[in-house]
């Protein structure tokens, strides 16, 4: 795996993807760090630029991992904040997930010790988008691996104490999880939305029927922590069969059954799938043990257990072997690939300088062999 720092360059000969289709035996040009040109070849435009030959080899925008706790041995429960974030942050982009969100349970204090780790460092800030908070707001029945100490009802001097925690002139937290059904989830959405924080419906156990849906609505890893989907009783993992949503998918193949995922897919389509890993921080290391929140965790290679009670709390996947498998399966092609793993995740986060091939984007790069393994990662910074 090759990883590019480069500002200013050319990548030559490749089948580049962008929103509206394939482009074949095209040339992007990179200047200073931004998408500069994406077309056919003009000798005048790479004129004295460093090139990079894909020899057809297929180009999309950087992986956005939306809803990830951490991989590679790193993540924000333990040790050095920033040293970990900025290890979990290398991890990923070698694996060709240049950007992400971290998913973190309500803690107040890392909040901070997360702002301070964005502050002093640049590379940390140019990779992490924000925190997705699962909770603290949610349903206890449905609280799947989150402890219960880190779980209230609705306080609005709480949540303008998280609110409060900024990076960069907005709230740190970019996505909160709330569960509808509680008292007080009206009032909370409507104060999200005005600091333009994503409401994620999930660790819920409302009924479908109770919910009033919203101009925009998202979804929490969907099926897991959730009321399901029944014929007499829909919960809400119906809602994006019956009402406008986007929706995470976790697709390692533990946290959604492989026919739920055809049938999603095949029903759906890809317009409004982000696929999310759910990750641990022992994603990518294959089997083995370690800790989350103070207590001892496995992993089978796929997915992650508290050791003590089995409870599946998180993936071992990442998004770039995900999408791998969806696409060998015939549920995503080149174009779809890229939707569901960068486009859209970008798209609800409202994120507008990444996620896509596109003048004046971040020249956040990947390049995919024919089996769509990762072989050359661009980043910048």
């Amino acid at each position: 795996m090759l990883t590019q720092k480069d500002t200013t360059y050319a990548i030559i000969h490749a089948l580049v993807v962008t929103s509206e289709t394939l482009l074949v035996d095209a040339t992007i040009v990179v200047r200073q760090g931004k998408i500069a040109y994406v077309g056919q070849h003009k000798d005048a435009l790479t004129k004295d630029l460093k090139l990079y030959d894909a020899k057809g080899k297929l180009v999309g925008p950087g992986l956005i991992d939306m809803h990830i706790h951490g991989a590679g041995t790193f993540d924000s429960t333990r040790g050095n904040i920033q040293e970990n974030l900025e290890g979990l942050a290398l991890f990923l982009q070698q694996k060709g997930i240049t950007s992400f969100q971290l998913a973190i349970v309500m803690d107040l204090d890392l909040l901070f010790q997360i702002r301070e780790a964005l502050e002093k460092s640049p590379f940390l800030a140019s990779h992490l988008l924000g925190i997705y908070a699962e909770g603290p707001f949610i349903a206890p029945k449905r609280r799947g691996g989150i402890p219960l100490m880190n779980i209230r009802a609705f306080e609005r001097e709480y949540l303008d104490a998280i609110l409060a925690i900024e990076f960069d002139g907005v709230p740190l937290v970019h996505t909160m999880t709330i569960a509808p059904e509680l008292a007080g989830s009206e009032e909370l959405s409507s104060i999200l939305k005005e600091h333009n924080v994503v409401v994620a419906y999930g660790h819920s156990d409302c009924s479908l029927e109770s919910i009033e849906p919203r101009e925009k609505n998202h979804i929490t890893h969907l099926f897991n922590a959730m009321s399901p989907i029944n014929h007499k009783q829909p919960g809400l993992a119906a809602m994006p069969f019956i009402h406008s949503a986007t929706y995470e998918l976790v697709c390692d193949g533990v946290h959604v059954h492989p026919l739920m995922l055809h049938f999603v897919i095949n029903t759906l389509g890809t317009s409004n799938f982000c696929l999310i890993s759910d990750a641990m921080n022992v994603a990518g290391m294959g089997p083995g043990e370690s800790t989350y929140l103070n207590r001892d965790i496995y992993c089978d290679g796929k997915a992650c257990y508290y050791k003590d009670n089995n409870i599946l709390i998180g993936s071992a996947t990442l998004i770039s072997a995900s999408a791998k498998r969806l696409y060998q399966e015939g549920l995503l092609d080149k174009h779809s690939f890229f939707k569901v793993a960068s486009e859209n995740p970008a798209r609800v986060l409202s994120l507008c300088d990444r996620g896509k091939i596109a003048l004046g984007y971040k020249a956040d790069l990947v390049m995919l062999s024919e089996e769509m393994n990762i072989v050359q990662v661009f980043k910048a910074d």
